[in-house]
């Protein structure tokens, strides 16, 4: 066994970990969005956390495994690399400054209460944001899998797959949007 097919491993793991935290989240995103009640809510929240320690741990293991991969065979300087690079920022940059915060938003929202939803955490439900974040995360990243696999051969066509896959997300997105279920 070489370096690199330990190292092949290692990124099929950490991206098998990644879709877990991932489809943990989408699921979540959904299910959140039929709960009447703060304890509903309160115990998607739970399953909900369970996400990050599986998908973040699977985040670095790719990273860093891919690193390898990529100095070792040269891939570096190629634009499917480039793109699966700006790819992962922005992935990043969605769950730091978009997601988290919402989900932040909505423990704070539900505060101490018991029984039926605050008007403010059932608002923060039905708002399309949530879910549509998730998954345009959860496509982006299954965009970067499409790169690593086809590597296209410039970075152009690799904006094009990650363009592609944020459309697909928002698609994917379009039951949420304009729905309201009475909390």
């Amino acid at each position: 066994m070489s370096d690199y097919t330990l190292a092949l491993f290692f990124h099929f793991l950490g991206l098998a970990a990644l879709f877990v935290g991932y489809g943990l989240e989408w699921i979540v995103s959904g299910l959140l969005r039929k709960a009447t009640t703060v304890e509903q809510v309160r115990a998607w929240l739970r399953v909900y956390k369970t996400s990050l320690p599986i998908s973040g741990p699977g985040l670095l293991v790719l990273i860093f495994s891919g690193a390898y991969m990529a100095s070792s065979s040269g891939a570096m300087k190629e634009g499917w690399m480039s793109g699966s690079m700006l790819a992962i920022v922005l992935a990043l940059g969605i769950g730091f400054v978009f997601i988290l915060p919402r989900v932040r938003g909505l423990r704070e929202a539900l505060g101490e209460a018991s029984g039926s939803l605050p008007v403010k955490a059932a608002e923060l439900l039905h708002a399309p944001g949530l879910p549509t974040l998730i998954r345009v995360r959860a496509m982006i990243a299954l965009g970067i899998v499409y790169l690593m696999t086809v590597k296209p051969p410039s970075f152009a066509a690799a904006l094009i797959a990650i363009g592609a896959a944020i459309v697909l997300g928002v698609v994917t997105s379009a039951g949420t949007f304009g729905k309201t279920t009475a909390a």
